[in-house]
């Protein structure tokens, strides 16, 4: 199976959900109070985790999710898990996007429709809870824009083979982290990631790390939904200063997976 659960968990109403929570963060507000906030993320966990237990409540940690595709696989663990509710604690000045982001991928790595993020490192513990609008099911109906896309290389061909047995396999969505790390696998992690040097004339700024799957021709994976001219125009700014061909640049634009080559042409 490519995505392998430790924990089947069961779809919460609403209702349910809020009176699990209610007194999750009531422990929650008790565990800064005697801690303070600047510890670290684990700290927290286990004095939580202890208190919901002591309090009846069926609590796992660090729940393991393994992804596998072929021989590549990675494993992410969930931090909380309280009667069937996901929860992820965070240690930060402030909750960002990146931190409601991961909360979606566990989601949708569980099936799930409900997780709540927890901030410890704020002056008063902040909840957030996020909702996973997407089916299971939905995240295969994937659609592949290849019309600004130029095979310069065999290896392009092979870049959009892995490409496609990886969604296959996991669906759209997930953290695009995940893809890249799976395609930098195939190619080799040696042979793909590399440091080139960036120039401004004849003077050497410094090197750049890159991701190859051919000579001179870099690919790099992101999930834009908006602002994808403004990134392209970085990418270009990347290859006027360095000796590359060209990038293939993947997209993850939701059930939309765009490839653009962006090169000096």
């Amino acid at each position: 199976m490519p995505i392998t659960l430790a924990l089947e968990l069961e779809q919460i109403s609403d209702e349910v959900f809020s009176a699990i929570d209610m007194e999750v963060m009531r422990c929650a507000y008790s565990v800064q109070n005697k801690l303070g906030r600047l510890f670290e993320e684990r700290v927290y966990e286990n004095a939580l985790a202890t208190q919901l237990r002591g309090e009846g409540f069926e609590v796992h940690t660090q729940v393991p999710v393994l992804i596998t595709h072929a021989d590549f696989q990675k494993t992410f663990y969930l931090d909380l898990i309280v009667n069937q509710m996901l929860y992820e604690l965070k240690v930060a000045s402030s909750l960002i996007g990146e931190h409601e982001a991961q909360c979606l991928h566990y989601a949708m790595l569980q099936g799930i429709r409900l997780v709540k993020l927890i901030n410890f490192g704020e002056q008063k513990v902040r909840g957030k809870l996020l909702r996973n609008s997407i089916r299971s099911a939905d995240r295969y109906k994937t659609r592949f824009d290849l019309s600004r896309m130029r095979t310069i290389s065999p290896n392009c061909e092979l870049l959009m083979t892995y490409l496609r047995a990886i969604i296959n396999d996991w669906g759209t969505h997930l953290s695009n982290s995940l893809y890249n790390d799976a395609l930098v696998y195939f190619f080799g992690q040696d042979q793909c990631t590399k440091r080139i040097e960036l120039n401004l004339g004849s003077m050497l700024l410094g090197t750049h790390r890159v991701q190859f799957h051919a000579d001179e021709l870099a690919f790099v994976v992101t999930s834009l939904s908006r602002c994808q001219p403004a990134y392209e125009e970085h990418l270009r700014v990347l290859l006027a200063h360095s000796k590359l061909k060209a990038i293939q640049w993947i997209n993850l634009n939701h059930s939309l997976v765009e490839i653009i080559t962006v090169d000096s042409a």
